[in-house]
């Protein structure tokens, strides 16, 4: 019964001492977001459509926060790894905007929490090639009154 303590004891301290902690909280999902949630192809297609025309531009991904209210496109406007993109947010179906008021490369959106979007800007230092960017800032936006606003300085 001694030995079987000890072993007890030593699983318990090596887990306590390996930094292992309770998992966190299941994470909010979006399962209830529906099409009819967001914006429609024509809006969307009239968005792009008021771009600048730096080239033909095409979605190449889309997302919402998970309270189904802000929604994101992403578009691009070419097949090179620093093409120019654009983030489109829109209040389910109501166009709020781009972030930016000039297209840049490298952008990538996430959600986070419920009701706020992520966007990932890079961009190349010096003479780095297309392909490894090492510039890097993080600006997350939500809905206020109607409007996307940053909450942090956009790079």
């Amino acid at each position: 019964m001694r030995h079987r303590r000890l072993g007890l004891y030593t699983i318990v301290l090596l887990v306590a001492g390996c930094g292992w902690s309770p998992p966190s909280a299941v994470p909010t999902t979006s399962v209830a977001c529906g099409p009819s949630d967001g914006p429609g192809a024509d809006v969307v297609s009239g968005e792009i459509a008021a771009l600048p025309a730096v080239g033909a531009w095409r979605e190449v991904s889309r997302g919402h926060t998970a309270d189904c209210a802000l929604h994101w496109v992403v578009v691009t406007a070419g097949d090179a790894s620093d093409s120019p993109q654009q983030v489109l947010f829109f209040d389910r179906r109501t166009p709020l905007g781009t972030p930016t008021p000039d297209p840049r490369p490298y952008i990538t959106v996430t959600p986070v929490g419920d009701d706020i979007a992520s966007v990932q800007y890079q961009w190349r230092q010096a003479d780095e090639p297309a392909c490894c960017p090492t510039g890097i800032g993080t600006v997350r936006f939500r809905i206020e009154d109607g409007a996307l606003t940053p909450l942090d300085p956009i790079p």
